[in-house]
């Protein structure tokens, strides 16, 4: 720009300086031939002597022109100044801009430069543009989050669900399983499994049933009481308990290295989503889980609710029916001997006469095996035999005697001895039954009674004859077993139907499920509220189990009276009277449809993961064509280094200075020939070996460094690159001082230390 603005200088000055000199002389010229003098020095000297203000006049031009043209280089310079320092500003500006754009471009985070104008419309879109692209980042990592979130929740929730289908034999192989497959899913590092135990009447329980990777301390307590500790607290309130800070006291894990404090201990409710709470799945880990992680553990223990429940459900219908079919037979052979008892009686009462002595053999032994009492015609008792008195809590006959009958009978049967009366004397005929009795302190007795007319030889009733067996506790069990069918009957979905497929009835809760009512479906074909793909093979089933006579367990498919599917699992079997023939069909189930849909969802899991699993191949192929790609170029890196390394070892061993190499665990890695003659050393007895074999510690006290002391490649006090006096001993023990060059170098994992030692010449 200087010599630029010199060019312009020189210009207008020096064009200005001729056209000066150039008007001068036109005018010096005209001047002379106006006055006609010759034209010569002395004749030209006179006339400017005596005319000195032509002189002026003719230089007059001259120095105008110069002073204009010096004028004008000084105007354009100064133009061309600002043109130039507009230039450079655009020019600064313009750079600005790039590197703004070429940020934006490279994806680094920008911020507005002080320098660029703040009006500036271009500045103000740019800056409009970064925050834009650096919402829209943020945007994207949130999405990338969330949708690898969502990944690995659907895929852990396929993996739990096979895990459910897989290890449901028991609750106890369930839990177990749960549990380590857990804890190895969520990198937890100890856990336990909950369980209520509500066996007992008096007091629930908190048993834990399985754990994983526990301590001695928590192991010796199994059970907790209802309510007690955080476990206790997450079953009441079937909410989730994540603590991030621990107490140190409450537990620690263990392993064979040692033990540690966790960060973090989340505990789980196994509840499902009606509420039913059946435990708790505690996780102590050393990493915080985010939300996501106890959502999804949340989801695992819910389905694990539902399976538990499934298992419980089924265990209990499996009981009640066992219990039911064993009582129903217990009772009717109760009932068959009670019979057969009685025929006998009946046959020694019409032979009395003639076998009296058989007759009281007969009462002897029914007094040991029945329960037996006299009563007079107006109902006084007579007698008691030893099972009547010990069954109604009394000690003797003479407690008793002449009570009347009704004392004996229950409240509610106050007109059962007119009607008993009625038979005997009236309708010369008997009374068989179940009666309920009370005893002397109160409690009810149900007793297979029956009272027979005891005739005289005229053939007059003179006595009633009481007969009975104890069936308190069969009529117990069949009360509970009817209390316990009442309620499942409010809680699983309950019918009946004749062998040709017609209704006979169906419970409460079925009904309101399908939106029937009673009178809509009763006595009419069970196929007409099933879905049309499972009443076709309805009648099949009907037919196996009428041949087989095995339960069908299965999926049941009804459609409400919106023609909606209702699925339902559950036992079909036959109900069989005393003679072993079907005389209906009863169905038990739980509602199934929840589950339908969970598979439904994770069937649509599936087919995403594979999607997602055909993605993870091609990427993974491309991965493996860049990994053979990089191991070829570490191949090729490799030969470099290994012909680098030699070079400097055939460099090393060339260096006059004594040089010694040792690795991270301080051997010896190289030693060359200089080093060798200075420590009178071979190389075999000492390459590979601790560098103590080159520098022993020693006690001798001699002023300086001892090399030994502070060779070590662990050492950080070692100034690198930094050379330091020091001194070593020869074979005699004698010091020998030399200078010593250290050198370290670290390559990711391995490190080397290298020294350079020359002896000082004294």
């Amino acid at each position: 720009m200087d010599n630029k603005e010199q060019k312009f200088s020189l210009k207008y000055t020096l064009t200005g300086f001729f056209s000066g000199i150039l008007i001068s002389v036109v005018l010096f010229i005209i001047i002379i031939n106006s006055a006609d003098i010759f034209l010569n020095t002395e004749s030209v000297s006179a006339f400017f002597a005596e005319h000195n203000t032509v002189a002026f006049i003719l230089f007059l031009p001259a120095l105008l022109t110069i002073v204009i043209g010096y004028i004008t280089d000084l105007s354009i310079n100064n133009i061309l100044r600002e043109k130039d320092l507009k230039f450079q500003e655009t020019k600064q500006y313009s750079q600005l801009i790039f590197n703004f754009t070429e940020s934006l471009r490279k994806g680094e985070s920008v911020k507005k430069s002080p320098d660029l104008p703040e009006n500036d419309k271009i500045v103000k879109s740019l800056i409009n543009l970064n925050e834009e692209i650096e919402k829209r980042q943020k945007e994207e990592d949130r999405r990338k989050k969330e949708d690898s979130q969502r990944a690995k929740t659907s895929e852990g929730l396929a993996y739990f669900g096979a895990v459910l289908r897989e290890h449901n034999n028991t609750i106890d192989e369930l839990t177990q399983t749960v549990t380590n497959e857990l804890v190895k899913y969520v990198e937890a590092f100890q856990a336990a499994f909950y369980l209520i135990d509500d066996t007992s009447s008096e007091n629930k329980l908190i048993k834990e049933v399985s754990n994983y990777a526990s301590g001695k301390k928590r192991l010796a307590s199994k059970e907790l009481k209802w309510g007690e500790g955080l476990p206790g607290a997450c079953i009441i309130e079937k909410k989730t308990t994540y603590l991030k800070n621990i107490s140190k006291d409450y537990l620690e894990i263990e392993s064979g290295l040692g033990s540690a404090k966790p960060q973090s201990l989340l505990i789980v409710p196994v509840v499902t989503q009606e509420g039913v709470i059946h435990g708790a799945i505690e996780l102590a880990s050393f990493k915080k889980y985010e939300d996501f992680e106890v959502k999804f553990i949340e989801q695992v223990a819910e389905n694990t609710a539902m399976t538990i429940s499934t298992l419980k459900i089924n265990e209990e219908t499996a009981t009640l029916l066992k219990e039911s079919r064993e009582q129903a037979s217990a009772l009717s052979s109760r009932e068959d001997e009670l019979q057969k008892t009685i025929s006998e009686m009946r046959r020694l009462q019409e032979n009395a006469d003639m076998q009296s002595s058989a007759f009281r053999s007969y009462q002897d032994s029914t007094n040991k095996a029945l329960i037996r009492a006299e009563f007079s015609n107006d109902g006084k008792l007579l007698f008691a035999n030893r099972k009547f008195l010990k069954l109604f809590e009394y000690k003797s006959n003479s407690e008793i005697e002449n009570e009347n009958i009704l004392k004996f009978a229950a409240p509610e049967n106050i007109d059962w001895f007119d009607n008993l009366k009625e038979l005997i004397f009236n309708k010369n005929s008997h009374f068989e039954g179940l009666l309920k009795h009370l005893t002397k302190s109160g409690k009810t007795l149900w007793i297979e009674s029956s009272y027979i007319g005891l005739n005289n030889e005229s053939g007059k009733t003179e006595k009633i004859l009481f007969l009975g067996i104890d069936t308190t506790k069969l009529k117990t069990d069949v009360l509970n077993l009817d209390f316990k069918l009442k309620q499942h009957d409010e809680v699983l979905f309950a019918g009946e139907f004749q062998t040709n497929g017609k209704i006979t009835e169906f419970n409460k809760k079925i009904l309101k499920k399908l939106n029937y009512k009673s009178e809509d479906i009763i006595s009419k074909p069970v196929s007409n509220i099933l879905t049309e793909k499972f009443a076709v093979s309805f009648e099949n089933i009907i037919n196996q189990i009428l041949t087989s006579g095995n339960p069908f367990e299965g999926e049941i498919e009804f459609k409400n009276k919106d023609n909606e599917p209702v699925f339902l699992y559950g036992t079909i079997f036959s109900e069989k009277d005393i003679n072993e023939n079907i005389n209906s069909l009863r169905f038990l189930a739980y509602d199934y449809s929840q589950q339908v849909n969970f598979a439904e969802k994770i069937r649509e899991q599936e087919d995403l993961i594979q999607t997602q699993i055909k993605e993870i191949e091609a990427v993974k192929e491309r991965m493996n064509r860049r990994t053979e790609q990089v191991r070829e170029e570490m191949r090729e890196l490799y030969i470099n280094t290994e012909t680098a390394y030699i070079f400097s070892k055939k460099t090393f061993e060339m260096l006059p200075d004594a040089v010694i190499t040792v690795n991270k665990e301080n051997n010896i890695e190289f030693i060359n020939e200089s080093a060798i003659k200075l420590l009178n050393v071979t190389d075999k007895d000492v390459t590979g070996k601790n560098i103590k074999v080159l520098f022993p510690e020693t006690d001798k006290k001699t002023e300086g460094i001892y090399l030994g002391d502070i060779l070590n490649i662990d050492n950080n006090e070692i100034s690198t690159g930094i050379e330091t006096k020091v001194y070593i001993t020869d074979d005699t023990g004698k010091p020998k001082e030399v200078t010593m060059l250290p050198v370290k170098v670290s390559v990711g994992l391995r490190q080397q230390l290298s020294v350079f030692l020359r002896e000082n010449k004294s």
